[in-house]
């Protein structure tokens, strides 16, 4: 499959200010987008790969919908992925249940009150992207099972945010979700999997959430016998 559908928006980003930006910081921003992103976006596809081998009515309907737009298709294009809608809301509600980056930090230059509560000038305070999105005052609908009605009733804006918000959110967010989405997509169009027995699925955080012992799974082409 060719890689052009992923390199066209970051590069587009990326050259966008060249005219302002030196070498050196183009580099850096292109290491961010393919080296810094990599373990975050396989983190997001193994727990969506885990919640999908749990709810396989989710699977069926997700994988269905990837047939209907790619059948057999080679290669992805734009169109393509605008079309798959429920794809999308499967990744991003996997974001929300399991963020890759659980938290993000800001500095506090001025004293300030929120709801109440002072909070003094020079201080670092740490926002939770894991907790806050999982709040039923704020979330109805609390599992993946639900994405479908989760993605379409009106939220909040800072109820949901695991790339963070604002000037300082995520530089590659809109490469990293395309290309979860991309992989997502071949791997359902290509393979049947399920998830092996016994698992525990337990949680590691280290300043990014991943699966405490991967996700483990039997796999096997489409349309391929199982082996007795």
């Amino acid at each position: 499959m060719s890689i052009d559908i992923l390199l066209q928006p970051a590069a587009a980003l990326l050259i966008e200010n060249i005219a302002n930006d030196d070498e050196e910081l183009m580099l850096d921003n292109f290491v961010t987008f393919f080296i810094a992103g990599q373990e975050t976006t396989a983190n997001q596809l193994a727990f969506a790969v885990m919640e999908l081998g749990r709810l396989p009515e989710i699977l069926t309907k997700v994988r269905q919908e990837v047939d209907d737009v790619l059948g057999m298709k080679q290669e992805i294009n734009f169109d393509d992925l605008g079309k798959m809608t429920y794809l999308s809301q499967v990744l991003k509600e996997t974001l929300r249940l399991y963020p890759t980056a659980p938290g993000t930090s800001r500095f506090i230059p001025n004293d300030i009150v929120i709801n109440g509560i002072p909070i003094p000038a020079g201080v670092t305070c740490v926002v939770s992207m894991w907790l806050i999105p999982q709040c039923g005052k704020v979330m109805k609908y609390p599992c993946l099972s639900q994405c479908g009605s989760y993605l379409n009733v009106v939220k909040p804006y800072y109820c949901y945010y695991p790339f963070a918000l604002g000037p300082r959110s995520c530089l590659g967010q809109s490469f990293a979700q395309m290309e979860a989405k991309v992989v997502m997509a071949k791997l359902l169009q290509r393979f049947d999997f399920s998830l092996l027995s016994g698992q525990s699925f337990d949680i590691l955080d280290t300043g990014s959430l991943r699966p405490k012992s991967g996700v483990v799974c039997n796999i096997r082409h489409r349309g391929q016998t199982p082996a007795a």
